[in-house]
């Protein structure tokens, strides 16, 4: 195959993998999200022209024949927080996708003790018959591509050396080379001390799960806690979402994924609601004025710039809000003003008066 024939090939075959890396991206998303897997971004490229045509000419100097059906055209590159998302999201890659490479020598363990620099889990894959994939996807049957994993601490540091290192077509100093290397071996270090104080801050959540199971209402208010709290008072929460339908809210509640669990966490952070007695407290309030708040807010926001049926908060949390910020004069409430600071800075926090200077709901 001569040089512009190759050339030709790949430009009819680049909206294809265009479109293959984007159902990618999908697909990943969705996997991490139904496996509670977090992460920071989900990444994909096709290999560029220029880049295409150096592997080309590296091929042919070899004096190899060049075969199109590379495995490096489509790449996928996943950045996660810790160290054992990482192995996670292997995990899930084998048991997801057919394998036909991966690179061992990522684990720590098969690398030589003094080895440090680039780190990221490498696979090569493809579709697995035996998954069911979408539709859209199910067409790229055939089509080989690679898959990056690194944690938030390698992809810094991968970004970083490789920025340094093809600054200049220099050879660089071994003096420079070394100290490169001995800032690969600190973002190592600090990958296994976010692990570290992870599995730590877990076992905390954990012993307040088992104090608020067993009836200890100080418990804090974690992630855990708060899913077994929504689990618990789902009777709670379907009677004040019956409520708001009648009033003529869109049939609305909370989502129990961990994106949402983590996002009420920082809401209650800034609301400055810290234990699950607080919380209880403040379900048993909405329970017993839900009709008069949730007709009042629906009011405000029917008069605002927001429809009812659009508002981005679900009808619970603006009941917890009223309550825990003592608003009265519901005709003074500035509902845009409440959602900048609630979600914007997210060390940002909202006065709340002292209980003792509330005054009864208007009806």
């Amino acid at each position: 195959m001569k040089v512009f024939e190759i050339i030709a090939e790949y430009q009819n075959r680049y909206p294809l993998n265009k479109e293959f890396s984007e159902k990618l991206k999908l697909l990943f998303e969705r996997l991490l999200i139904a496996h509670n897997i977090s992460f920071l971004q989900i990444e994909t490229r096709v290999k560029s022209l220029p880049s295409f045509l150096d592997k080309v000419y590296r091929v042919l100097s070899a004096g190899k024949e060049f075969s199109y059906n590379c495995t490096d055209l489509v790449g996928i590159r996943l950045i996660t927080y810790y160290l054992e998302d990482v192995y996670q999201i292997g995990e899930l890659i084998e048991q997801t996708f057919k394998v036909h490479y991966k690179n061992l020598e990522y684990d720590s363990l098969n690398r030589s003790p003094d080895q440090f620099g680039y780190s990221s889990l490498h696979f090569k894959v493809s579709l697995s018959p035996e998954y069911n994939y979408p539709l859209d996807v199910q067409k790229f049957k055939n089509n080989v591509f690679e898959i990056q994993i690194r944690t938030v601490a390698q992809h810094a540091w991968a970004t970083i050396d490789h920025k340094l290192r093809y600054k200049t077509t220099e050879k660089i100093p071994k003096l420079i080379l070394r100290q490169i290397f001995q800032l690969s071996a600190l973002f190592e270090l600090a990958d296994i001390q976010f692990s570290n104080i992870k599995k730590q801050l877990e076992a905390q959540a954990s012993d307040d799960l088992k104090r608020y199971q067993a009836g200890d209402l100080s418990a804090k208010i974690n992630a855990l806690t708060l899913g077994y709290f929504l689990k618990t008072h789902q009777t709670t929460i379907d009677v004040l979402v019956k409520e708001a339908k009648k009033i003529g809210f869109n049939e609305t509640s909370i989502q129990q994924d961990p994106n949402t669990i983590r996002y009420l966490l920082i809401l209650f952070k800034r609301l400055g609601i810290e234990s699950m007695a607080e919380l209880e407290q403040l379900f048993d309030e909405a329970l017993q004025k839900k009709e008069i708040i949730l007709k009042n807010i629906y009011r405000i926001i029917s008069n605002s710039s927001y429809a009812p049926i659009d508002y981005p908060f679900p009808v619970i949390l603006l009941i917890l809000i009223t309550l825990r910020l003592k608003i009265i004069d519901f005709d003074a409430i500035d509902v845009q003003e409440i959602i900048l600071k609630l979600m914007g800075n997210p060390e940002a926090s909202l006065d709340v008066p002292p209980a003792d200077q509330a005054v009864p709901i208007q009806q």
